[in-house]
């Protein structure tokens, strides 16, 4: 049974890049906590197939595509949303890319997709809904970020580590300006986590990475989605402009 304070019945929430992964899990976790959950991904038939999995469950969800990091998809996506539902109250920004290279390996277009999709892509959607969580004097925001964002990368993934960075400081900015208006704006830094995006690792940069966990494993999907949940919740009203590492005691500040 879930708490009163972490109950989220009649709330609308936009879960981007959750047509499966780390995505598709915080959009089962908030689905299952009463909130109707709107899917996005690149592709239709990835977010229908994850709404369609929820609403299998008996929980509350719909899909719909468009790319973060065009803010003409973004700006007809959420106009579309809001004559559905009236309103967005939750907005997660998951959606990203991965792109396992040394710092000699990135290109300059390497590195445009990479914040593009990231940071531009988070801006793009907090944009998207800020008019109207100001003026229903609420809201909740989590955007996902690394702890490459707070500790660098190993390997070198500078690319990647900058648009996770970007996103702290985009949080941190957005939470001063939103708060005043009953909007909670905090990010979630996970460690690795064990989704279709690791699978992409080689086996010894996996053991490599592994190693350096103390908890001796990968994090696990639901591991990070009961985090963001609590953020969106009553449990977290008094929490402004915070990144919570989820990383399995890989980094701690």
């Amino acid at each position: 049974m879930r708490s009163i304070q972490q109950d989220l019945s009649g709330k609308i929430a936009v879960v981007t890049g959750a047509g499966r992964g780390l995505g598709k899990a915080i959009a089962d976790v908030l689905a299952g906590r009463g909130a109707h959950v709107v899917v996005n991904d690149l592709t239709l038939e990835l977010a229908e197939e994850a709404a369609a999995s929820a609403r299998a469950r008996g929980e509350s969800a719909s899909a719909i595509a468009f790319d973060v990091s065009d803010p003409h998809q973004v700006e007809i996506a959420f106009r579309r949303i809001r004559g559905d539902h009236g309103r967005v109250d939750i907005l997660i920004n998951n959606a990203g890319i991965g792109d396992f290279v040394s710092f000699p390996e990135i290109t300059p277009e390497k590195w445009d997709r990479m914040l593009n999709i990231h940071l531009k892509g988070s801006f793009n959607c907090c944009q998207a809904v800020l008019a109207g969580m100001k003026e229903q004097k609420y809201g909740k925001i989590v955007n996902i970020s690394s702890v490459a964002g707070k500790r660098g990368d190993f390997i070198g993934n500078a690319h990647y580590t900058a648009a996770k960075a970007g996103i702290i400081g985009l949080t941190k900015s957005l939470a001063l300006y939103a708060a005043p208006f009953g909007i909670n704006v905090n990010a979630i830094a996970p460690g690795l986590v064990a989704t279709e995006l690791s699978d992409e690792m080689s086996s010894e940069m996996k053991a490599t990475t592994i190693s350096r966990i103390p908890a001796g494993r990968l994090g696990r999907p639901e591991e990070i989605a009961r985090a963001t949940a609590f953020l969106v919740s009553d449990d977290a009203s008094y929490v402004f402009g915070e990144t919570l590492s989820v990383n399995g005691g890989s980094y701690m500040d």
